[in-house]
């Protein structure tokens, strides 16, 4: 082939995006920590830390610009610590060490536990006596990235021959990377969860209020500052004195314990792993509510249209927080209920923090 004359025009466009954040957080508190006992450096974050980097380069066409940016996440199984994060650890061990006059060892936990059946009523295991102290440890690292190539050539091509060639190529190759590094590491009070059921009759998950109110959820005798639940949902209670109100923790399901499905489940009398109305409980479990106006309102399960919780759950771990990006709670387990109708909604254990 002898290429007389030729007519060619070509374009391309690239795109890259990349994007670093870490946040790491160690607080550490003596006596309560929703309390006024202990001075304030005791009960504030001691290191709280936020670093991010972004980069972009952009030279778009406007079909790059149509483009979707698509991030599979991974779930990370296995973790190596660096030297910088263990040596952090073993600081932590150190510190333990000082305030307890034991032997420290921290095993960091990486891989998700698998979901979980309710336990035996004989498995619910009592609260553990307060430390008068306590240590939270939250690291959080993500990266991500993504790159995209779009080229076009098009043209025509005339041979010595007297052949007239049309010419039209067109590629497109992209990439996207995303990791995900977490360590959480709890001692003292910390490690007693307050994670009350929650269950959501109008809404598809749990969702916090930004405005905190004083609930002694711990059922120590002081008020805690917490979040209260969203539109369409409610905590799960259990009016024990029969006085028209929520008074404490111990009228909820699981800040006794830190395991509110294995509460609800010492209520299962025909053991068919089901609080329906077969189980004298049915009748005087309540959904804890509140109106526009703040006031408490509690719903028996049959005027939400519920007629059966199941007493199974999942780990599904998932950080909830504000619109400043603070956390204040964490979602720990989710379960199922069913509806007179037929449908089914969710019910969820929530880490509340104060």
């Amino acid at each position: 082939m002898i290429i007389k004359s030729s007519a060619i025009a070509m374009q391309s466009s690239h795109l890259l995006q990349e994007s670093t954040t870490r946040e790491e957080r160690l607080q550490f508190w003596v006596g309560n920590r929703n309390s006024g006992s202990g001075t304030p450096q005791q009960r504030s974050p001691l290191l709280q830390l936020v670093q991010s980097g972004k980069r972009d380069q952009v030279d778009l066409s406007a079909q790059a610009r149509r483009l979707q940016l698509l991030a599979i996440e991974k779930p990370r199984e296995e973790l190596e610590l660096t030297p910088e994060e263990d040596l952090k650890i073993k600081l932590i061990e150190s510190m333990l060490e000082l305030l307890s006059g034991k032997k420290i060892k921290i095993i960091v936990p990486f891989k998700n536990a698998s979901p979980h059946q309710s336990p035996s009523p004989q498995q619910v295991r009592v609260q553990n006596q307060s430390a008068g102290w306590g240590l939270q440890y939250d690291f959080q690292a993500t990266r991500f990235e993504h790159e995209q190539l779009s080229f076009q050539a098009s043209g025509q091509v005339k041979t010595a021959d007297g052949k007239t060639i049309d010419i039209s190529v067109q590629l497109n190759m992209s990439r996207t990377f995303y990791s995900h590094e977490s360590i959480s590491i709890r001692a003292g009070d910390a490690l007693v969860p307050i994670d009350p059921l929650v269950i959501n009759f109008d809404g598809p998950a749990a969702a916090l209020t930004e405005r905190n109110f004083q609930f002694d959820l711990d059922c120590d005798g002081e008020m805690n500052q917490i979040s209260f639940v969203g539109s369409g949902s409610g905590f799960l209670c259990l009016d024990l004195n029969e006085d028209g109100r929520i008074n404490d923790g111990s009228e909820l399901f699981g800040p006794r314990t830190g395991n509110g499905f294995a509460e609800l489940a010492a209520y299962d009398e025909d053991g068919n792993g089901w609080i329906d109305e077969a189980d004298s409980i049915y009748e005087r479990l309540r959904i804890w509510t509140r109106d526009a106006q703040g006031q408490d309102i509690l719903f028996a399960l049959g005027a939400k249209g519920i007629g059966a919780i199941y007493l199974g759950y999942s780990d599904t771990q998932f950080s909830m927080r504000d619109s400043q990006n603070q956390e204040n709670g964490q979602l720990r387990s989710t379960g199922v209920f069913l509806r007179e109708d037929g449908s089914a909604g969710s019910i969820q254990q929530v880490d509340l923090i104060g």
